[in-house]
């Protein structure tokens, strides 16, 4: 289908416009010239095209070179006063109808969509009705009163309609299509809108007597082919994707468009001309055409709303269904992991507690081989048993179970506590720890966030070489306390800034192996910090890294007169990620 289907059938002797007795010297003459100008630029639109559209501009080329035939004859025979042109005139254009309407039905112009067709014939009757009423009270009237013979009244009669409704269904068409844009249909329909306004004029001023040449009629006339010269130009050298015919009119005006449209034509009619049995007849059927519009409107209305509230009844019911499902899930996951971590604990501290009793002899003395092989033993139980602690402290905090008993506590005491448990780290590692931290309070649970500093310097520790340091600063800005873990390592790079908070996430694989790392500490920290109201990020200029985290600030001491009972975090280890 295409944009100028109905277009087309419609348009009819009118479209064409190929009957127009037009005096020599007047614009019948540059008329003909324009149609043959617009003939070589569609021959030539079909020589660089393909397909479809070699096949109309091909037909439109033959159309106009019969319409600039009919125009060329009707002037001559202006000029000799010969019966005999006029009529081989006519035919001519009469006979154009046939190439310009199917040059224009298989102009690839549209997709369609299946179901769309009733809605649309019920606007292009509507429209169809409107152009009919105006154009018999304004046009018609005039024309079967004025004493001419049936041949030229009817001829009169045919050219204004079929224009008139060709532009107004061109109209409608351009309405319901929406996609990349098609400078050559809008010039096409430009030409008809040409037409229309040629057409109407010309059986005016021939009823009336006026003077027909150098009009404005003949200036329309002459510019339509001109505008089909100019569309076959854009579609030789440009693209001409298809749009879509929308189902319905869309926004505010375009739906009420076909009614506005008839109920302007009832009242210019019924202003400006005086009732007979035609008009009245044509202006009840066009009233009934539109209450039949909108009821079908109304009842589509309501039957998409209908599909609509069954679609969202169907898409709650299935989001219900999946939520139900999720929370089942997660339950058993939850249940899955707690069970497999708990029951997992017992055999490690079975395993933990006989490496310490070989380690320390009381199994008797151990061969000088077995000793690393004693030492990897212990390595590979005390990483399973942090990964183990850490998947479950995961998992409560995801599951909202991870206790939180948050109090006014001062940074510079936590700082110091994490620090303490990571003195012999820091001295393995050959790197100085330095605590800059402020009197500064935050209202936190002291426990959790010692166990993020752990996770934080635990992991600055193992990425520093030896010889730097790790610097721990402490700062308030404005409601929030900041606080900063700055190293001197290798960096972390910018694609994995965020990815390292992700379970299980290494930025090396073999930092894994290497350095012990659950990739856990991170996740856990983040989830921490969150439940604080706070949050952490990473920043890295390729000389180190600095991981930052807030949290709320507070200015009075805890209620119980004490920022951090002794020995809560003793128990704490680096779980670093």
């Amino acid at each position: 289908m295409n944009l100028l289907v109905l277009v087309a059938v419609l348009a009819g002797a009118g479209t064409v416009s190929g009957w127009q007795p037009l005096s020599p010297g007047g614009g019948g003459s540059l008329g003909a010239l324009t149609a043959g100008l617009a003939a070589v630029f569609s021959l030539d639109a079909a020589r660089r095209t393909q397909g479809r559209m070699r096949a109309a501009w091909t037909l439109i080329a033959v159309y106009l070179m019969m319409y600039g035939l009919a125009d060329g004859l009707t002037s001559a025979a202006g000029a000799a006063e010969g019966a005999t042109a006029l009529q081989l005139a006519d035919t001519i254009s009469l006979l154009a109808f046939v190439p310009g309407t199917i040059g224009l039905l298989v102009y690839p112009v549209l997709h369609t969509e299946r179901g769309m067709w009733r809605s649309m014939v019920l606007d292009a009757i509507v429209l169809g009705l409107a152009v009919v009423y105006i154009t018999h009270a304004l046009v018609l009237r005039p024309v079967f009163a004025s004493g001419s013979s049936l041949n030229e009244a009817i001829m009169l009669a045919a050219y204004p309609l079929g224009s008139g409704l060709a532009a107004s269904i061109a109209l409608l068409l351009l309405l319901r299509s929406a996609g990349p844009s098609r400078p050559d249909i809008v010039l096409i329909g430009m030409a008809f809108a040409l037409f229309a306004a040629a057409d109407n004029g010309y059986a005016l001023m021939t009823v009336s007597g006026g003077a027909k040449d150098w009009t404005l009629v003949d200036l329309a006339y002459t510019l339509a082919p001109l505008a089909l010269a100019v569309a076959a130009a854009f579609a030789a050298t440009s693209p001409t994707p298809r749009r879509q015919l929308r189902r319905h009119l869309s926004g505010v005006i375009s739906p009420l468009l076909p009614d506005l449209a008839a109920l302007g034509a009832l009242v210019a009619g019924t202003v400006l001309a005086p009732r007979d049995t035609a008009s009245t007849v044509f202006g009840v059927v066009t009233i009934v055409a539109i209450g039949i519009r909108q009821v079908a409107q109304t009842r589509d209305g309501w039957r998409l709303r209908g599909q609509l509230e069954d679609r969202v009844a169907e898409r709650t019911w299935e989001l219900a269904e999946l939520t139900l499902a999720y929370r089942r899930l997660d339950a058993m996951k939850h249940e899955f992991v707690t069970a497999v971590s708990h029951e997992l604990r017992t055999p490690l501290a079975a395993i933990r507690g006989s490496l310490e009793m070989l380690h320390d002899g009381d199994a008797g003395d151990l061969p000088p081989s077995a000793r690393p092989m004693l030492a990897v033993a212990s390595r590979g139980s005390e990483r399973l048993s942090r990964l183990v602690d850490d998947i479950i402290d995961l998992e409560r905090l995801e599951s909202g179970t991870f206790s939180f008993a948050p109090a006014s506590h001062r940074l510079a005491d936590l700082v110091a506590d994490a620090a303490a448990s990571l003195g012999s780290l820091a001295v393995r590692q050959q790197v100085e720890l330095r605590c800059r931290a402020t009197e500064e309070r935050a209202w936190c649970d002291a426990d959790r966030v010692v166990q993020v500093l752990v996770n934080l310097l635990g992991n600055a520790l193992k990425f520093s070489p030896p010889g730097t340091a790790v610097e721990v600063t402490v700062v308030r800005e404005d409601d929030t306390v900041l606080v900063a873990v700055q190293d001197r390592g290798r960096g972390i790079p910018a694609t994995e800034l965020e990815a390292i908070f992700d379970r299980f996430h290494q930025v090396d694989m073999d930092d894994s192996r290497q350095l012990g790392g659950t990739g856990l500490g991170l996740p856990i920290s983040r989830r921490i910090v969150e439940r604080h109201g706070g949050r952490i990020w990473a920043e890295s200029d390729g000389s180190g890294a600095t991981f930052r985290f807030s949290l709320p600030a507070s200015s009075e001491p805890s209620p119980e007169g004490t920022d951090h009972p002794t020995g809560r975090s003793s128990s704490l280890s680096s779980t670093a990620g």
